[in-house]
């Protein structure tokens, strides 16, 4: 990992893993959650996750041209579509235990459903705000025709009159640090699955 993204880590992402955390400490322990449906449509949703993202990191470089290829023809924020379908996807797989108290069996929903309004609320508005203003910098007309035309998070059905047909680049899906991405992945489900060990250890260690 680049220290640079180390650099990067903030109040924000902080928040994320913690969360990250609670839902695996109160996800259902049982060993065979693995063969229920909603493990597996999590899984579904979490590889549709890594596709999306590396889909749209391999046409993205950033402050040096306007990205108007694959994704971004249609939609302007097609990585944070790719991590909204895996915060669905986690979702799925950290639902708690039967016997468990209402609000500890529906945690992950509760988790999933404030930070959509952390999102919506605040870090959108912040964000087109800021981006935006950096953006019309760069790229002047080229930038505000784009931001008129092709939607922030629903894409369109049509591809952008504008969009050009550079392909999709390894390179460029590194220098954006995608690569790790599914090794994060994995490793959150890995956690889901031994969740009941693990919290078993901590207890150990704890006492």
């Amino acid at each position: 990992m680049k220290l640079s993204r180390l650099r990067k880590i903030s109040w924000k992402l902080i928040a994320v893993y913690s969360a990250v955390v609670v839902l695996v400490f109160f996800a259902d322990p049982s060993p065979d959650k693995w063969k229920r449906w909603n493990f597996w449509a999590g899984v579904a949703l979490a590889l549709a996750s890594i596709s999306v993202r590396f889909w749209a990191a391999g046409h993205l470089v950033k402050n040096k041209v306007l990205t108007v290829t694959g994704p971004y023809a249609y939609v302007k924020n097609p990585l944070y579509i790719g991590t909204f379908l895996g915060m669905v996807g986690f979702a799925f797989i950290t639902m708690g235990p039967p016997g468990d108290p209402w609000y500890l069996q529906h945690l992950n929903w509760i988790l999933f459903a404030l930070a959509i309004l952390a999102f919506a609320f605040y870090y959108v508005p912040y964000k087109k705000r800021r981006e935006g203003d950096r953006l019309h910098e760069l790229f002047g007309e080229a930038w505000d025709h784009y931001d008129r035309t092709v939607p922030d998070y629903f894409p369109r059905l049509t591809r952008y009159e504008r969009a050009q047909d550079r392909p999709w680049s390894w390179a460029a899906t590194c220098g954006n640090s995608e690569q790790w991405t599914p090794f994060t992945v994995a490793a959150g489900l890995a956690a889901v699955v031994w969740n009941g060990w693990i919290v078993e250890q901590v207890s150990r260690l704890m006492k």
